[in-house]
């Protein structure tokens, strides 16, 4: 292997490790430190992906590695390996009754049915305060302590 070619590959990896690891400890400009599960992955999808394309492609193949890892870990994969492209989200009905009942407990969020970040973020105060688990989705857990029925 040529100097030049070691050089860039090791720069390479070193560069997509620390960006990596920067932002799965929370290191970054974030409102929330705490990480979700899909931003956990998404960055360890960036992260492997980025020395996998290092190593194959040199610096190149290390940002299209970090971007098509990054896509992976956040979408996720089904049973089979494949790229799942659907996200469960709540029906409308029960996101306005879980945005009610969390207007009704003191957090001041729009009631329109639609699941957005403003809706997640609330949901995940709500869990985080009421020691249940912070995923930011509606499970049952969360809408038994809510007093929704889904």
């Amino acid at each position: 292997m040529k100097t030049n070619h070691a050089v860039k590959l090791v720069t390479a990896v070193s560069l997509a490790l620390a960006l990596t690891t920067a932002y799965a400890a929370g290191d970054t400009k974030s409102t929330d430190s705490t990480l979700t599960g899909k931003e956990k992955a998404t960055a360890i999808g960036a992260g492997s992906g980025a020395v996998a394309g290092a190593v194959v492609g040199g610096p190149v193949g290390a940002l299209v590695g970090a971007g098509i890892g990054a896509y992976v870990g956040n979408q996720g994969t089904d049973a089979n390996g494949k790229v799942s492209t659907t996200t469960a989200r709540p029906a409308d009905g029960t996101v306005r009754n879980a945005q009610a009942a969390l207007n009704t407990k003191g957090y001041d969020i729009r009631v329109d049915g639609q699941w957005g970040p403003n809706t997640q973020n609330a949901v995940r105060r709500f869990q985080a305060e009421n020691g249940l688990s912070q995923s930011g989705r509606l499970d049952s857990a969360t809408l038994t302590a809510l007093g929704v029925n889904s």
